[in-house]
């Protein structure tokens, strides 16, 4: 290849990382499209830690169990309470 054919290369455009803060349901100034959420860290004190696992492991139990609630029972019953109008 001829050198007056070579074209320079740019390094693709490097984004700053975005702060936790703004990856919470904010927008970046950048892009505006919302970005997910994060959820919060898990908790450092193993008590904590610990209430928080076993609270996951009830729930997990509830729905292997069948102690659920259909999601078109918790809207209707949400929007009744909030005064929106059926689904």
């Amino acid at each position: 290849m001829s050198a007056g054919r070579a074209l320079p290369v740019k390094a693709p455009a490097q984004n700053k990382p975005a702060s936790v803060d703004s990856q919470r349901g904010r927008t970046r100034p950048g892009d505006g499209e919302m970005m997910d959420p994060t959820p919060p860290p898990l908790p450092s004190d193993p008590a904590e830690r610990a209430a928080l696992f076993a609270s996951i492991d009830r729930g997990i139990a509830d729905v292997r169990a069948g102690r659920t609630v259909a999601w078109e029972e918790v809207d209707r019953l949400t929007r009744q309470k909030l005064g929106l109008p059926p689904a």
